[in-house]
């Protein structure tokens, strides 16, 4: 079976077993991941999900990873009439990478003592990765582009706020190879791959309503 059919297949069996009229959940989070394939970077991102009962959540998660690099020389220095020092700077070269994991997850909280719970999910997640290079010293550029389907693990603790608010914080796992250029070379397929495998952390709050 296809990758996208089990995809298909669990957002079917997830909307079969859902109370009649489910609260809703919001979550916001941000924080930090680290790739093996990438630099570590900044990751933000949102949920929108159901409750399946009082303790476990359904949720579609959307997530941008970016991480940016500018090298810079100085190329000249001087000072004005008004004994200000000035620096001329030149930018030589900059790459920017971009991931955006799409993501089905499904979470469970566990009460230690109010406010306090502990949560653990997981899910599958549909992932794109960006990359662009520009050598300006050289006037060379280069983009690329890769998807993949991996699967995100979290782990963390939760302190309610209010009545449907609590704040989070988490450390979570994203497991996942992206494939890109895709061709055939004397009749063999090949393409370039990227692990964007790696552990993060972040913060956020969680909002429940009807």
């Amino acid at each position: 079976m296809r990758k996208k059919h089990i995809v298909w297949l669990l957002l079917l069996v997830t909307a079969a077993g859902l109370p009649a009229q489910p609260s809703k959940v919001l979550e916001f989070h941000g924080g930090r991941l680290d790739p093996k394939g990438t630099p570590a970077g900044t990751i933000l991102g949102l949920q929108y999900g159901l409750n399946v009962d009082e303790r476990v959540d359904v949720a579609l998660g959307v997530d941008v990873f970016h991480k940016g690099y500018t090298k810079t020389t100085e190329v000249n220095q001087g000072t004005d009439a008004t004994g200000t020092t000035w620096t001329t700077v030149q930018k030589e070269l900059e790459y920017n990478t971009t991931l955006i994991p799409i993501s089905l997850t499904f979470t469970a909280r566990i009460p230690i003592r109010p406010p306090f719970f502990w949560y653990l999910g997981g899910g599958l997640a549909y992932e794109l990765l960006f990359d662009k290079y520009n050598n300006l010293k050289e006037n060379t550029s280069e983009k690329r582009s890769y998807k993949g389907l991996g699967w995100l693990g979290r782990v963390g603790g939760e302190y309610q706020i209010g009545s449907r608010s609590s704040l989070r914080l988490e450390v979570f796992y994203n497991a996942c190879r992206v494939k890109g250029n895709e061709e055939k070379k004397e009749g063999l397929p090949v393409w370039d791959e990227v692990n964007v495998t790696g552990l993060g952390f972040r913060g956020g709050l969680r909002i429940e309503f009807y």
